[in-house]
């Protein structure tokens, strides 16, 4: 009994202690809240709202997990097949960053003239599209080793920033997070994202990009104070110059009504013009490096134009689902210029619904609306052909109107995402779980439609379209030579050999080339799988001859004039076809300090010799020491120069720059590098620790 006191006793006494000091602590902690010293209110921010804000990240997370997740899900389907998929511009770009990577690791830099992509051709290229993200490529390709894991890996980075930019576009809108991973998750299976991995095509970086696009808009609508934020649009522009110049056209034109709105309805005017300037010429001096080169090789050159497309063909329709009840199909894809009808009714419904409840959420209609709008211009509802045959110049500018849905696509999925989260504040439980339900059966069908196509892509290791291009050699097909042609021997339409309008059968032998072209992309030797392929890509060639314009009444005078510069881009494709392609093999080309040496033995007899390269009117031609002025080219710059009668020739070719270019590239590089560091600081925390150490 008394032990049973005692216990008692001493447990009074530690509680009475515990208490006295918890009640010492909590006097303390008031008096440290309320203490008047410099930085108080800073420090009691943070001692408050510590360990919620730890909780909040540790919440936040999972949305962003789950869209990474998602990215490197699509990757690994394609990892299974062991292959690359050979896109339509799989070899114009694999060029691209060849060239760079090469320049790198031989410390051999050249802005202007390709050194070692293009088959040494001396083209001028990267200067042109997006040189700086070119040599990020290039240091990517360096650092992985292959194409086979740089396809996979950019891949990869391409759904996932994509895909972090549409979940935070939709997120800004107050969405809560499973919605938003959900419609996110529909975004990055559709349209052009998806179009980099299956197709090389750079419009899918711009898809990529696009979300953020709705980051500067939201704040232009609905950041009173501060609607432009001059750094962040500033970012936003010179990144897209830097990777994709159309991109940035689209930027511009979906960011200008916000801008009008935030210019009629702020009062702060002034402020709003002067940061757009700010923004405006920052963006030109960090991009200085695009800007520059492509006027100056436009006013010195003639550079040929692009591609002439038939846009109605190229335009968003609707596509038949089909429907299979078996593991590997559900529904067809949602890729590029094609619209399943199941998801054409799910976004009519979305804009419906929008205006139905256009007094509850005005911020959905108005993204809804402005998403339909641009994907009807996307759409076979336009009467493109029409229009093109009176301004002949949207079809080579534009070419693919399916590429409007880069910004119509975010629009609509932002206002899909208002649409469940308006739902989901319905009472009844029932409606709640339908529309879960709901969205969840349409992300899935989204997802499988991709991963089936990207899939069976991935086992064939190529496009449909690429294996049966006329315009692609592969394997053993690039080892043919161009013979003379024979007195009297009809010369064919550049149409009928070198375009896209009679494909090629795809036999077994194709079929073979292109399995072991694809095995080619595993190599430590990059240049094996571009030695395996051959296209004629007739982007920025000079082109020194021009056939007569047809004359023709001036009521057909547009229609005449797309037709003829068709027929002429034709020309230009077969004519790089013939002199570098296909050019004579006795011609040895090499990378040598800034330039390219060609060597060649002379026979007894011939006076005069073809070079594979491409001279613009800055190239720089030597010809066993002596400097040409004067040579003949033809039609897309390759010289034809004379030589001794017999024995060893040499030549060299070079880019000659100004002084002031380099200059002037060299000051934006180093913007642009500097604007790095100091974001990286900013974000750091670096200069705000330095004002709290002087303060």
């Amino acid at each position: 009994m008394k032990m049973k006191m005692f216990i008692l006793r001493v447990s009074g006494d530690c509680i009475r202690e515990m208490q006295e000091d918890n009640n010492k602590r909590k006097l303390e902690y008031q008096a440290y809240l309320v203490r008047p010293a410099i930085g108080s209110v800073e420090e009691r921010e943070k001692t408050i709202n510590m360990k919620k804000l730890k909780k909040i990240n540790y919440a936040a997370c999972w949305p962003y997990l789950a869209v990474v997740l998602f990215a490197a899900y699509l990757a690994y389907r394609q990892m299974r097949t062991g292959n690359i998929i050979i896109g339509s511009d799989t070899i114009f770009h694999f060029n691209r960053f060849y060239e760079t990577e090469e320049q790198i690791r031989n410390g051999n830099l050249s802005w202007f003239m390709t050194l070692y992509g293009f088959n040494q051709s001396g083209r001028v290229i990267n200067a042109l599209y997006g040189p700086a993200f070119a040599y990020l490529n290039g240091l990517l390709l360096l650092a992985v080793g292959t194409w086979y894991r740089y396809q996979i890996i950019t891949s990869f980075l391409v759904f996932a920033v994509g895909g972090v930019g549409m979940y935070r576009a939709v997120h800004r809108f107050k969405v809560r997070g499973s919605i938003a991973v959900l419609v996110t998750i529909i975004y990055m299976t559709i349209g052009w994202l998806p179009r980099w991995q299956s197709g090389s095509n750079f419009t899918g970086i711009g898809a990529a990009l696009m979300p953020y696009g709705i980051l500067v808009a939201y704040d232009m609508f609905y950041d009173k104070e501060k609607p432009i934020h001059w750094i962040k649009l500033t970012i936003l522009m010179t990144v897209a110059l830097e990777v994709h110049l159309l991109t940035a056209l689209m930027y511009m034109a979906f960011l200008v009504p916000a801008w009008l709105y935030a210019i009629i309805k702020r009062k702060d005017k002034q402020g709003i013009l002067l940061n757009t300037l700010k923004a405006v010429l920052l963006t030109i001096f960090l991009t200085i490096n695009t800007l520059l080169p492509l006027y100056w090789m436009s006013k010195t050159n003639n550079l040929a134009p692009t591609a002439t497309m038939r846009m109605l063909e190229n335009a968003v329709h609707l596509k038949h689902t089909t429907v299979a009840f078996h593991p590997f199909r559900i529904m067809t894809h949602n890729l590029r210029a094609s619209l399943t009808y199941w998801l054409a009714y799910a976004f009519i419904a979305q804009v419906i619904y929008a205006i139905w409840t256009r007094k509850e959420n005005k911020a959905n209609v108005v993204v809804s609306l402005y998403g339909g709008f641009w994907l009807f211009l996307a759409s076979r509802l336009v009467e493109w052909d029409r229009i093109t045959n009176h301004l002949p110049a949207l079809a080579r500018f534009i070419q693919f109107p399916s590429r409007f849905v880069c910004i119509a696509y975010p629009l609509l999925i932002v206002g899909l995402g208002l649409s469940f989260e308006h739902i989901l504040h319905h009472k009844q439980k029932w409606v709640q779980v339908a529309a879960y339900a709901s969205l969840g059966l349409l992300t899935f069908a989204a997802a499988d439609c991709l991963v089936i196509t990207l899939t069976s892509n991935a086992w064939a290791g190529y496009q449909n379209n690429v294996g049966r291009s006329r315009n692609t050699k592969f394997g053993k097909e690039t080892q043919k030579t161009s013979s003379r042609k024979k007195k009297g021997k009809k010369k064919k339409k550049a149409m009928e050999d070198y375009g896209v309008y009679h494909p090629v059968k795809l036999d077994d032998r194709r079929k073979q080339a292109l399995v072991d072209t694809n095995a080619a992309t595993h190599a430590h030797d990059l240049q094996a799988f571009l030695d395996m392929t051959k296209k004629a890509i007739p982007d920025y060639l000079p082109v020194y001859k021009w056939d007569p314009e047809p004359d023709v009444p001036s009521h057909l005078y547009t229609y005449k004039w797309k037709q003829y510069y068709t027929m002429e881009n034709s020309k230009i494709t077969a004519a790089y076809h013939k002199s570098i392609l296909n050019h004579n093999q006795t011609v040895k080309v090499k990378a040598v300090k800034h330039g390219l040496k060609l060597t060649w033995n002379a026979k007894k007899g011939k006076h005069k010799q073809q070079l594979p390269v491409i001279t613009y009117k800055q190239s720089k031609l030597t010809v066993n020491g002596r400097v040409l002025t004067k040579y003949k080219r033809n039609r897309v710059g390759a010289p034809t120069v004379p030589e001794k009668t017999k024995g060893t020739n040499t030549a060299y070719l070079e880019f000659q720059t100004p002084f002031w270019i380099k200059l002037a590239i060299a000051v934006s590089l180093l913007g642009q590098f500097a604007a790095v560091v100091w974001g990286l600081l900013w974000r750091g925390g670096f200069f705000k620790k330095r004002e709290e150490k002087k303060a």
